[in-house]
């Protein structure tokens, strides 16, 4: 009577046992899957982050070069002084007369074609706003993380206060790729860090 109890009570205990163990087991489980899917949630909202901030830089960088090309250095203000003098000097043959009424017509309508060239190039670089501010989005996500906002900073840096500067620009892109790689590498194996410790 008692071995049978006594076996009985062994029985009970065992399959208990085993239900809580099979339990945690599937609980343990089902927590790794969850941790997984949220890691990978996380890298893939991380990378598409890092692909904004490399489109917003680019988009800027497009767009800057454009109001460079058409309205900045010497090429723009040879255009704009040839023009002032072309409408100048037909302002002066038509004014049908010489002396100061006639330098005063050519010299309003040199006025008016700068001041159409200063006016022109002001909406271009206002359009600037625009990959601005497209930049600056891409990159407040980024500066909230310790891991990755110096790097995410001297490419906002590059782009904005050193426009033109490819080799500092590319520099800081290729700073921002590593430090994305590192924080995107996935974490080692437990077992592998031992490993690695031990041979440290």
């Amino acid at each position: 009577m008692d071995s049978a109890l006594l076996t009985t009570g062994i029985t009970v205990v065992t399959t208990v046992a085993l239900v809580f163990i099979g339990a945690w087991e599937t609980a343990r489980r089902n927590r790794q899957a969850e941790a997984r899917k949220d890691a990978a949630a996380e890298r893939a909202d991380l990378e598409a982050q890092a692909t904004e901030l490399v489109a917003a830089v680019l988009a800027l960088r497009v767009a800057g070069d454009t109001h460079d090309h058409v309205w900045g250095g010497w090429g723009a203000r040879g255009r704009v002084a040839l023009r002032a003098l072309v409408h100048g000097g037909i302002a002066y043959g038509l004014a049908g007369r010489t002396g100061g009424p006639a330098l005063f017509a050519a010299s309003g309508e040199a006025a008016r074609a700068v001041f159409s060239w200063d006016h022109e190039s002001g909406v271009s670089a206002g359009a600037l706003a625009v990959p601005l501010a497209r930049l600056g989005t891409a990159m407040a996500p980024l500066l909230l993380r310790e891991d990755l906002a110096p790097a995410a900073d001297g490419v906002f840096t590059a782009a904005v206060r050193h426009h033109g500067d490819d080799e500092r620009m590319d520099a800081a892109l290729r700073d921002f790729r590593e430090a994305l790689g590192q924080v995107l590498e996935p974490p080692a194996p437990v077992s592998r860090r031992r490993w690695t410790l031990r041979r440290r």
